[in-house]
């Protein structure tokens, strides 16, 4: 994989670290004094992000940023991220939030891959016959999971004849992180002024300190707990040692996985193996975790010092994402990039207004508009809406939403199997995309009759708040 073989100068890396840095205390200060960002919330990351873009050399060449370079960035980071994420404390108890959070999000994003697929079709068979089909497939990976795997998968598709297939991704990451933001703060001023929230009566819930994104009226929280003498190593970076063992691991097993199955005459599967990576380290970084709590050393991790490393490893993701973004390649693919974008907006908007108040039995504008923000977004912009209308995560919403990913992730492991298959399977014929797109209708419908089975989803709307 060329995220793992790429040969680059110490100097480069050293001065890519500098810029995204710079653009992050660039981004902080815009959102400190700037109305406009503060009205909708936009992260401090995207904010530098763009800030990057614009200085980079494909606009004003005052930085010179090498696109593919920051990509190997974003890979690497976010598999760091589910190593972080998987070596958090681990959830006692699940009940009907979490799963039917879980199947909701998932639910959006198969509509989100169905709509592509069909928008794709249309450009192929009219306008656009020379259309790689599986971009359709990238944008619920850019929509609901994110820059790093939308560009993992968009890159590792390249091989195939999608020309930028990794920008592609990065774009569509880009344009969801819009969306979940600037949609999201609207429908959340819409529903408090309708009084659809539960906890806030009006706008006053946004306090000034969330709106500049600088702590100072509040009291600040507390970021972790030392849970080693300082004196013999700081805490801090026993946990990221921790992240690295479980990484290093992860590049092992990958590895020889892989080594077993090009001697096995699987070379074609192997770039599969490897974009999935990130899966590994989550499962590597579960394992490891499960054995420390069953060895009771579990004290050693703390997780609020996890949270704030993937809180970094996050930060850096997205401004490398939008700064690696090509605008040429972009431009090649703006026309399906916007039909496929609005229109994955819009149906989430309503399937989600559908699902909050028949699969939950409280804070259902609160759910709705969590999950929309994860949909198009991430989770971290999820918790960011959600704390608008729950400012003091007093509710049971966020942790549902946390608990949910998880769960979300075993149940949609399936689909990015899937999404290889024309690939894998069909020699990327447009027939291969045609029964992809079955499997994916098959498996949503298989989806909501389990959800109605368990009982978790009802007919009717419940009116009850609580």
């Amino acid at each position: 994989m060329n995220a793992w073989d790429l040969t680059v100068n110490f100097k480069d890396v050293v001065l890519d670290f500098a810029f995204l840095s710079f653009f992050l205390v660039i981004g902080t200060i815009f959102r400190r004094y700037t109305p406009f960002f503060q009205k909708f919330l936009i992260p401090n990351n995207i904010i530098a992000g763009f800030i990057g873009l614009l200085l980079g050399k494909q606009i004003l060449g005052i930085i010179d940023l090498d696109g593919a370079r920051l990509g190997k960035y974003v890979y690497h980071l976010l598999a760091l991220t589910f190593v972080a994420v998987g070596l958090r404390q681990k959830k006692k108890t699940w009940g009907r939030g979490p799963l039917s959070k879980a199947i909701a999000n998932l639910s959006c994003v198969l509509s989100q891959a169905i709509i592509g697929l069909l928008v794709s079709f249309i450009f192929i068979y009219t306008i656009k016959p020379d259309l790689f089909p599986g971009i359709g497939l990238l944008l619920p990976l850019g929509f609901g999971m994110g820059p790093g795997l939308a560009y993992t998968m968009g890159t590792s598709w390249e091989q195939y004849g999608f020309i930028g297939g990794g920008d592609v991704g990065l774009t569509f990451a880009t344009i969801g992180y819009l969306i979940a933001y600037f949609a999201g703060i609207l429908i959340i001023y819409k529903g408090i002024k309708q009084r659809k929230t539960t906890l806030i009566d009006g706008l006053d819930g946004i306090s000034r300190d969330m709106k500049r994104g600088v702590v100072q009226q509040e009291k600040p929280k507390i970021a972790g707990f030392l849970t080693l003498s300082q004196e013999a190593i700081e805490p801090l970076a026993f946990q990221l040692s921790a992240i690295g063992v479980v990484y290093l691991l992860t590049y092992w097993i990958v590895k020889n996985i892989t080594g077993f199955m090009t001697l096995k005459g699987l070379d074609g599967f192997v770039p599969t193996i490897w974009s999935f990576h990130f899966l590994v380290a989550l499962l590597v970084s579960l394992l490891f975790r499960n054995v420390l709590d069953t060895t009771k050393k579990s004290y050693l991790l703390d997780r609020g010092l996890m949270n704030r490393l993937s809180g970094v490893f996050v930060d850096f993701l997205v401004v490398g994402a939008i700064c690696a973004i090509n605008l040429t390649i972009v431009w090649t693919y703006i026309f399906p990039i916007i039909v496929m974008s609005i229109l994955a907006g819009i149906s989430s908007y309503y399937l989600l207004n559908f699902i909050a108040w028949r699969a939950f039995d409280d804070y259902h504008f609160e759910r709705f508009v969590g999950l929309f923000g994860e949909v198009t977004g991430t989770l971290n912009s999820s918790l960011v809406l959600i704390r608008v209308t729950d400012p003091e995560f007093s509710t049971n919403v966020a942790e549902d939403m946390v608990y949910g990913s998880g769960i979300g992730l075993l149940i949609g492991f399936p689909l990015l199997i899937v999404l290889t298959v024309p690939m894998n399977f069909f020699n990327n014929s447009l027939f291969g995309y045609w029964i992809t797109l079955g499997i994916l209708t098959g498996y949503l419908i298989l989806l909501w009759i389990f959800w109605f089975a368990i009982g978790y989803i009802k007919t009717k709307k419940v009116n009850l708040q609580q």
